[in-house]
């Protein structure tokens, strides 16, 4: 394998060290490196883009090392919101802030675009891992590629939705003596499992987890909806089988399994992509 692999993640990510760590032993010395968001605010860059729209980008870390589009094998995309802090809270300064802020962030999204086939996580223009895609997207998508999904929704008062279906519970956004048929508006949820909740994680063309086998091709058609090839779904029981309850598009990379299944797709795009040397 040749380049760097690049670790993008907040401090104390727990699944960034982890893969960190898997990765040791498969590329050389100095061949997976974390960032953090104040390192790269830190760093000094050049970010060019030419008339045909190609962007090409050098990055100077406060530590003296240089990396540009040659020397990038891959990138663990764990940047966990905003890349760049804003800091100041009113003012001329917190206009300023804000402006500084909103060109980072839109530096680091088009060096991330610009590296798109190696960059595993989502890619978007906000510059972080969970993009444009909420929660309530994602399991939409779901639905639609065929995954059993828990019902989610709301009512202006608890008596338009009738009894709680198995699997679910009805939350009054209020305390309110009236029971089920007051005017109080309520979030239908799913239930709270019992039991930790099943995952199953989609890195590459790989699927992991209990219910891989039942799933797995309908995850890896997710996959191709949201735009992403690693990401964790979650289920809770509901009877015999199990519905999905969230999808998280930044996963918790606290299996050991999924650690080295996510080292094993870094090391794969990092040896088959090609790098511009100009």
């Amino acid at each position: 394998m040749s380049g760097t692999v690049l670790l993008l993640a907040a401090p104390g990510d727990g699944g960034a060290a982890a893969v960190a760590a898997a990765l040791s032993g498969r590329v050389g010395r100095g061949g997976v490196l974390t960032l953090t968001p104040a390192d790269l605010v830190r760093a000094r860059w050049s970010h060019r883009v030419d008339g045909g729209g190609e962007a090409s980008t050098r990055i100077t870390l406060p530590t003296g090392r240089v990396l540009d589009d040659a020397t990038v094998g891959a990138v663990l995309h764990r940047l966990p919101g905003p890349p760049f802090a804003v800091g100041a809270t009113n003012g001329r300064d917190a206009k300023d802030a804000l402006y500084r802020h909103t060109e980072r962030q839109a530096l680091v999204a088009s060096w991330l675009l610009s590296l798109a086939p190696r960059v595993i996580g989502l890619v978007s223009a906000y510059g972080t891992a969970h993009g444009t895609v909420p929660r309530t997207t994602a399991l939409v998508h779901a639905e639609r590629c065929g995954l059993p999904v828990a019902r989610r929704g709301g009512a202006t008062r608890g008596g338009l939705v009738g009894p709680p279906l198995p699997g679910e519970r009805h939350v009054p956004r209020l305390a309110w003596p009236g029971g089920p048929a007051s005017p109080v508006p309520v979030d239908v949820l799913p239930e709270e499992p019992a039991a930790p909740h099943d995952r199953l994680l989609v890195a590459g063309d790989r699927v992991l987890g209990p219910r891989a086998d039942e799933h797995g091709e309908r995850a890896l058609r997710l996959a191709d909806a949201l735009g992403t090839r690693h990401f964790e779904l979650r289920f809770a029981p509901l009877g015999t089988g199990a519905v999905v309850t969230d999808v998280e598009l930044c996963p918790r990379l606290d299996d050991p399994r999924h650690v080295e299944a996510t080292a094993a797709l870094l090391s794969a795009v990092a040896g088959r992509t090609p790098r511009r040397t100009g």
